[in-house]
């Protein structure tokens, strides 16, 4: 949409001069602003899908919950409206990070390596505070319909360090993973035709498979991040320690073992953390249209 580039810099620059509290509420106002224009049947989904998770059997929690994790859109805006203010000092005041020791030794030892990626808590601040904290990150994402609103994320993203790149080959992956990049990979959305099925919430969930089949090919280690919000403004970062996609067992098998793993991990810490996922999307869509196949046979 025309005009979107030059409206999300104004806000930009209006966030910028306002105080923390003053940000706070900016973001507060464009949270609650993002949860009344979404559509009432993807409100319903996202209510469905934590009632469907077994986060909660109360659909007045299940409400809960939904409209908690969509309202912190607006925090999240509103923190990367505001990178051009972090440095590489001031954001140790906002962000700690647990588990630095292992990407502390990859780095050291010139490695790179997988960090599954997903949609719990900040994750625009989550990669902003990694590359801020001098790792080499590189984030590969999908490329935004909109142009201008595109632009804007690739440009933003870029302030606090980070190297952006949209789905690329598995040659520049390998030559990327080679020079020490940690390369950031999602791993809890619905890809489409690609992927396998693994166990997510007791279903059958199709999962992305790169971060198992790159770990395998480029022999490096996966990690596990998340971002939780501790308040007042500040957040927590927390690195699981890395493991390896199984080389010794047949390709298939290996993959299908580490995606499940990764799903694995990644529900243990959306039910401590259920307000901090991003419930609106439609995770079990080919689960849905599976089900509606066997049903007609």
């Amino acid at each position: 949409m025309k005009g979107t580039y030059a409206f999300l810099k104004s806000l930009s620059r209006f966030s910028c001069r306002l105080s923390p509290q003053g940000a706070e509420r900016m973001g507060r106002i464009l949270g609650l602003i993002f949860w009344t224009l979404v559509p009432p049947k993807r409100k319903q989904l996202a209510e469905k899908n934590i009632l469907r998770a077994g986060i909660t059997k109360n659909k007045r929690e299940a409400r809960r919950i939904a409209r908690e994790s969509s309202l912190r859109f607006g925090p999240m805006a509103v923190d990367m409206f505001r990178f051009p203010l972090l440095d590489s000092r001031n954001i140790r005041d906002i962000v700690t990070i647990e588990g630095s020791e292992y990407l502390d030794a990859l780095k050291k030892e010139g490695k790179g390596c997988i960090l599954a990626a997903n949609h719990c808590g900040n994750w625009e601040l989550e990669g902003a505070a990694l590359a801020l904290f001098g790792y080499p990150l590189l984030a590969v994402g999908m490329k935004q319909k909109n142009e201008e609103f595109d632009r804007f994320i690739r440009e933003y993203r870029s302030i606090p360090g980070e190297t952006v790149e949209y789905k690329t080959g598995i040659r520049d992956m390998y030559r990327r993973l080679k020079q020490g990049y940690f390369i950031g990979l999602l791993c809890d959305q619905d890809p489409g035709n690609a992927g396998i099925p693994a166990d997510l919430f007791g279903e059958p969930t199709l999962t992305p498979t790169g971060p198992a089949h790159f770990s395998r090919l480029c022999e490096v280690p996966i990690l596990m991040l998340f971002i939780h919000h501790t308040g007042n403004g500040h957040y927590h970062i927390t690195l699981e320690p890395p493991f390896w996609t199984d080389s010794e067992l047949p390709k298939k098998e290996a993959v299908l073992k580490m995606t499940s793993l990764i799903n694995s991990r990644l529900e243990k810490w959306i039910r401590t953390y259920p307000e901090e996922w991003f419930w609106l999307h439609n995770r079990w869509k080919w689960t849905d249209r599976l089900r509606k196949q066997e049903n007609k046979i």
